[in-house]
């Protein structure tokens, strides 16, 4: 796709001046495009507008370099363009929430408000995505049990499904998914995946794990074909839709649901549900 090139273009050569004051022209000349084009393409193709992407991203960076060393933060401000010790603070507090000596002590910041480089995988999967949520629920207390991968890799997270759909007494039944997430905030979110089903619809066995989910209130979104295109809906949900909503995360987890609308893992009109617990605004 033409346009999700140009973009990923403009992104490298953003990427190439984090450190330099980068205007909206100049980037929009160095692909071709009109500033006024290159504007809205930018923000149809990303979800993002130039500024927020640009501004994401320097800080970001700048919050990796404090932490990963011990240059100053002054020196810090000025590597990523910021033109006094002053503005960078600004705006580090006002994305992050915490000031930059904080975070480099023994601060925490929330993974999904770290921007990651846009790659082109991602902005092909975000041009199928419905882009708005599902819906609100609110959903009762459910108990289940199944098999947990304290690894993250693929083989183990197929490896617990296996194992569940081994001992579902009724394998028709609805499944979850259980991603939770290491409370240490860090910028690799670390997190345990449990394959599960309600407790009463699985033969028990001694090294299952029990989870409950609690009742409260979700924001439901739906992920369309083949599982392995799970992560980038991640992405979407907590890169981009919760840095542009008033809700707030309530949890340290969420669920997959794989109930009537999944169809299997490579089928391209497979849903998968995905719950993710949060707070009113």
């Amino acid at each position: 796709m033409e346009y999700v090139e140009r973009m990923m273009e403009a992104v490298r050569y953003i990427e190439k001046r984090l450190g330099q004051k980068t205007n909206v022209d100049e980037i929009a000349g160095h692909i071709g495009y009109s500033k006024f084009h290159f504007q809205r393409l930018f923000h149809q193709v990303t979800n993002h507008t130039v500024g927020q992407y640009v501004a994401a991203r320097k800080l970001t960076e700048a919050a990796k370099t404090l932490r990963r060393t011990n240059y100053r933060i002054i020196d810090v401000s000025y590597m990523y363009g910021f033109e006094s010790h002053e503005t960078f603070t600004r705006a580090f507090k006002a994305r992050f929430g915490v000031l930059p000596n904080e975070w480099r002590g023994s601060g925490r910041i929330p993974p999904n408000l770290m921007m990651d480089v846009l790659k082109a995988e991602y902005l092909d999967h975000i041009q199928q995505l419905e882009a708005e949520a599902a819906g609100q629920v609110d959903l009762d207390e459910k108990i289940v049990r199944g098999y947990s991968a304290r690894s993250c890799s693929i083989e183990h997270i197929h490896d617990c499904w296996n194992r569940l759909w081994k001992n579902c007494r009724n394998k028709q039944k609805d499944k979850f998914g259980i991603v939770r997430y290491d409370d240490s905030m860090e910028f690799d979110a670390a997190y345990t995946y449990l394959a599960a089903a309600e407790a009463e619809h699985i033969e028990a066995e001694e090294e299952q794990e029990q989870f409950t989910i609690p009742e409260g209130t979700y924001i439901v979104f739906e992920h369309r074909g083949s599982v392995e295109k799970l992560p980038l809906t991640y992405r979407y949900i907590y890169g981009t839709w919760f840095t542009r909503n008033t809700h707030r995360l309530n949890g340290v987890f969420d669920f997959e649901y794989y109930g009537e609308r999944f169809a299997g893992v490579h089928r391209s009109e497979s849903g998968i549900l995905i719950y993710v617990p949060v707070s009113a605004p």
